[in-house]
């Protein structure tokens, strides 16, 4: 419910009051009415509006009543007061009841006060309690700190800072007079609370002019808060004009203003801790307390976390009063994984940042990384926030940016300003009478199902002048709307001459009517990438002279090869995740990218070679995860470094994984997972019937193109052919010493050990502190799932066995379908954890 939705009061609605004898005087204010009884004072509060902001109550009342949902709420001395009847019929009936006090006040909780609070639109909702416990848990260290809330709301943090701190002063400040009511009977029995109410941008502590740097005895320990989530156009004209004279670069909105001045009242060594929009992040407000403050953490809540209806991205911000090296890597950037905040998150905060990063299965199911305050320029945290992993990548110098290649023009496309006069279908174009050399082919909303942009796709043309009002100006023509028609007129173009004519023309257009507001900066373009997108696309340009829509960005390149390599660099799942990680979010599945987020995609220089370009050839485009995962690989490997490799492993290891459904889709595997658990052999059957020929081209696409299988490509390949040809048993004694290879390469290329012990191979995983060896089985294990581990457990372990030892092997060919499928779903298991490995990075962290 919303405040306009509740009944309207004012006298009108309340005209039978004034003949009440109890009732001396009615008034109407502009959010509410104020009522005298027997010589004291009610005010019966309503907002004016769902915008409505009261920022102080009319003088001389004694009693505030507020109007909810099916009655009214009053925050008296005895208690939360809540007045209803179900003999009332309307709130002015309600009124008459309580003026002749013929129904006495319900006390309620104080949750359920507030809930009646948010039902009725007074409140987005309140900070919840998990929240409360992380930001003041972190930010009291020591029970006589002094504590500030700058936006205290119904004072849920500063109820939880008196939990942390029994002793010293704490002031809550809230511009609302009926919330800051509902704070201080929230906070009424801790006895060191204050609740100010007032607006935060009016007040300093002791009616303090300025703040000195020097002067802590008028400053807090602890400064916290959830400001409010809209922009800086809901605070008032004068005090909006104050907060970007005095902080320039924060951006525009109010919860950046209330962070910026906040830290302004912290003492030297003080810990500060908010609540934000995430959107807070997009300016300069971190480079602005990094001036003075050391950034401890910023981290992305899960959106289930908050109770707010339409609850935007929210982050906490935590931060130290005191001086940092601008290249120290001490601020830990994170979100978390799943929907919920888990019940440990507090650990996030509290733990040390390095033993957290060094964890990679750390104990919050976070991604979390360490950055420089030299790294927190906004658009870098925006990206990191959304994608921690890519850190590495957008503050590496090893990765040159789209925009910064030589060669590479990034940019804009036509806009118009007036769709009826310059765009044309093909028929509107053939029946126009219009010369053709004024028309060029226009691209716009391209279709997904195409990767190159022909003459087949291009179904509309716009019209452009430019080139003849650029010959008339040369000719000393002056270009006015009219000489030019006069010229094209003389000049035989009669038909172009009528349409100008007669084609209605939009008044406020600055230029010439018939010239396009912006042609964007590049004229002849070789790849465009839309706008708007649920599915990133790059496509390549095959039409000449083709202008294209503002919608989409073009890329020009100088020569046709590096054209090629970008449009497949940037069609690689690598890179569309990089697109969705630059790009802006408008909802779960649309993005859209502007230009400069298009220019700052990180390139791998030595993918855009021809060798690399020919060896992504077998797997482009990419039909199915089998395709992305050999792609993904081919992409780290052509990395110039092996800290370059190693970036690209820790971000794609929060990819999906990719070990089954290289061969299944989800609805299969979900029937496949059924018919396990209630039919083994029909399971299997199951999967043997997913076989074909196309499987076996896949994988040896994979053992001929990826470096992974290099040392054992040929023998592979041999053992493929045995299958083709039908020699089953010779293919099922190869195929079986093939598993522990495989195995056995990835522990060498990961930096683990292989170790021989009592007849049978183990392997050690890489890392510090894991001593642990693994066999075959639970090497499997450690990267399937129980499902697919349980399938390979009959194929993989207990038959490989039989077969191993000297069982008799059939010549069977559904056996081998078995031991095929079996034996690449591990190549596929095996390259993406070879791609997870994290090895260790600069700073030592461990797999």
């Amino acid at each position: 419910m919303r405040h306009n939705d509740l009944p309207r009061l004012d006298l009108h609605t309340l005209e039978g009051l004034s003949e009440l004898s109890e009732v001396e005087s009615t008034e109407s204010l502009e959010d509410g009415v104020r009522i005298e009884v027997n010589g004291s004072y009610l005010y019966f509060y309503h907002p004016g509006g769902p915008q409505s902001q009261l920022e102080s109550l009319p003088e001389d009342i004694d009693r505030v009543f507020i109007t909810v949902e099916r009655g009214f709420l009053e925050f008296a001395d005895q208690g939360n007061l809540y007045y209803t009847s179900s003999e009332a019929d309307s709130f002015e009936e309600i009124v008459e009841m309580l003026i002749t006090q013929e129904i006495e006040g319900e006390v309620v909780e104080i949750d359920e006060a507030l809930e009646k609070l948010i039902d009725s639109g007074y409140l987005a909702g309140f900070t919840p309690q998990s929240v409360t416990e992380i930001l003041a848990g972190w930010a009291i260290s020591s029970s006589d700190e002094s504590v500030l809330d700058i936006a205290t709301g119904t004072g849920s943090l500063l109820k939880q800072a008196a939990k942390e701190n029994e002793e010293a002063e704490l002031v809550g400040i809230e511009i609302n007079p009926v919330i800051a009511k509902l704070a201080q009977a929230r906070l009424k029995d801790i006895s060191n609370a204050e609740i100010l109410n007032t607006d935060f941008f009016d007040w300093n502590q002791l009616g303090q002019q300025e703040l000195g740097e020097k002067d802590d005895s008028r400053k807090f320990d602890v400064v916290i808060g959830n400001p409010p989530v809209g922009r800086m156009h809901h605070i008032i004209p004068e005090k909006r004009d104050e907060l970007r004279d005095k902080y320039p670069d924060i951006g525009s909105t109010a919860a950046a203003g209330f962070v910026a001045k906040a830290a302004e009242h912290l003492k030297e060594g003080g810990c500060g801790a908010f609540v934000l929009p995430k959107s807070a992040l997009r300016d300069e407000l971190l480079q602005h307390l990094t001036e003075f403050c050391s950034i401890h953490r910023i981290v992305e809540m899960p959106i289930g976390t908050f109770n707010y209806a339409r609850a935007p991205e929210l982050v906490l911000l935590t931060f130290i009063k005191e001086e940092r090296s601008r290249e120290e890597r001490e601020t830990g950037i994170a979100r978390f994984n799943k929907p919920e905040l888990p019940e440990n998150a507090r650990g996030l905060f509290e733990q040390p940042l390095k033993g957290i990063v060094q964890n990679r299965h750390n104990p919050y199911d976070a991604e979390i990384v360490r950055a420089s305050h030299a790294d927190l320029e906004g658009k870098n945290v925006m990206r990191i926030l959304s994608n921690p992993p890519i850190y590495d990548i957008v503050t590496s110098e090893q990765f040159p940016r789209l925009g910064d290649l030589p060669g590479v023009t990034v940019g804009s496309g036509v806009q118009t300003g007036n769709n009826d006069l310059f765009y044309f279908g093909v028929d509107e174009k053939e029946d126009s009478k219009i010369e053709a050399r004024f028309f060029r082919p226009l691209i716009k909303n391209p279709r997904d199902d195409v990767q190159s942009i022909t003459e087949d796709e291009i179904d509309r043309y716009i019209l452009d002048l430019q080139s003849y009002v650029e010959e008339q100006e040369e000719n000393g023509v002056e270009v006015t709307e009219e000489n030019i028609i006069d010229q094209l007129e003389d000049d035989g173009y009669s038909g172009l001459a009528d349409y100008l004519r007669d084609v209605p023309v939009n008044p406020r257009k600055r230029r010439p009517y018939f010239l396009p507001e912006y042609r964007g900066k590049i004229d002849s373009v070789d790849l465009v990438i839309p706008e708007f997108f649920d599915t990133p696309r790059c496509y390549s340009v095959e039409v000449e002279d083709a202008m294209f829509d503002n919608t989409m960005i073009g890329v020009q390149v100088e020569n046709d090869q590096m054209a090629d390599a970008i449009s497949r660099l940037l069609n690689t799942p690598l890179y569309r995740e990089f697109f969705q990680t630059f790009a802006g979010t408008m909802n779960l599945d649309w993005y859209r990218m502007n230009i400069g987020q298009a220019k700052d995609i990180p390139i791998i220089k030595n993918a855009l070679t021809e060798d690399v370009f020919d060896r992504m050839d077998p797997f482009f485009p990419p039909d199915d995860d089998n395709d992305l995962v050999n792609l993904n690989q081919l992409l780290i490997e052509s990395c110039e470094s092996d800290e370059g490799s190693q970036m690209l492993r820790q971000y794609l290891a929060s990819r999906d994984n990719y070990a089954w459904s290289w061969f299944m889709t989800l609805p299969e595997f979900e029937e496949f997972q059924e018919l396990l658990e209630s039919d083994k052999e029909e399971a299997r059957e199951f999967v043997v019937n997913r076989f074909d020929q196309e499987l076996l081209d896949q994988a040896r696409n994979t053992f001929e193109n990826i470096e992974f299988f290099e040392e054992r490509r040929e023998l592979l390949n041999d053992l493929l052919m045995e299958f083709e040809e039908g020699h089953y048993r010779g293919f099922l004694a190869g195929i079986v010493l093939q598993f522990e290879g495989v195995l056995a390469d990835l522990v060498e290329e990961a930096g683990g050990e292989i170790i021989e012990e009592d007849h049978e191979t183990k392997f050690k995983m890489p890392g510090r502190g894991r001593s642990q060896t693994k066999n075959l089985g639970s090497l499997i294990s450690h990267f399937f799932d129980g499902v697919f581990s349980t399938f390979l457990d009959e194929t993989v372990r207990q038959r490989r066995n039989q077969i191993a030892h000297g069982d008799v092997i059939e010549n069977s060919r559904d056996l081998s379908i078995h031991f095929f499928i079996s034996f690449y779903a591990l190549c596929n298991a095996s390259l993406n954890e070879y791609v997870r490995l994290a090895e260790q990075d600069q700073s030592g962290m461990p797999a």
